[in-house]
């Protein structure tokens, strides 16, 4: 937990992090669309008084913290994401390949689920390092920055583009991203849009579905 301390600044990404924590995180994966859900936590981001909706805050604050590393993210075969803290004995398991049981008391936010995990697709940091280079401390605050702007899809897609037209640098990237947040990408007409959806469709279907009904999820 002491990267924790040195390379989080965020507020709500500290609390994602020690909530997750909280939940048993650093021995059990912990459900994301549950954590999303977590009182504490809706209470402890609403009390900055943002007008932006806690939950996307969240979730943005979630991604911020796995293209980090301070969290991994786990998939199981329904397609739900689940949680962990990353330390040494997580990240060994994980890279080992070994099974993860996701069996979360029922006394804690988590649902309850058993089952084989398995870890998600690279984030931004890991396309970043095996498409264009050596992710250094400057580069690193750069991709978290731009996680927090656009979509971490764009982000994906803007180095996947960059790499096509053989541009392999940041600065190649960052303007791919200001193009499209200016003059829209196809039907992705603003970058508001595209965040709120992505959150809507990642949920949508969960346990906490309820939560995130058409119109909860105000524009950014």
């Amino acid at each position: 937990m002491l990267r924790v301390v040195r390379d989080v600044w965020n507020p709500i990404e500290m609390k994602v992090i020690l909530t997750v924590a909280a939940l048993g995180g650093m021995q059990r994966p912990v459900s994301e669309t549950s954590l999303i859900a977590d009182t504490n936590l809706l209470t402890g981001v609403r009390g900055d008084g943002s007008s932006r909706s806690p939950i996307h805050r969240i979730a943005i604050a979630i991604d911020v913290a796995v293209a980090r590393g301070v969290l991994l993210r786990l998939i199981d075969d329904d397609g739900e994401h689940w949680l962990l803290v990353s330390t040494d004995e997580t990240l060994l398991s994980v890279r080992n390949g070994v099974r993860m049981e996701a069996d979360t008391p029922a006394d804690t936010a988590s649902q309850q689920w058993t089952g084989t995990l398995h870890l998600d697709r690279p984030g931004i940091f890991g396309v970043y390092e095996q498409n264009i280079g050596l992710v250094t401390p400057l580069i690193a605050d750069r991709l978290v920055e731009a996680l927090q702007q656009y979509p971490e899809r764009w982000i994906i897609d803007a180095i996947d583009e960059a790499v096509g037209y053989n541009k392999r640098s940041w600065r190649y990237i960052h303007r791919i991203l200001e193009n499209w947040s200016a003059e829209g990408r196809g039907n992705e007409t603003n970058r508001r849009d595209s965040a709120g959806s992505v959150v809507r469709e990642k949920h949508l279907r969960g346990k906490y579905a309820h939560l995130f009904e058409r119109g909860r999820l105000p524009d950014l």
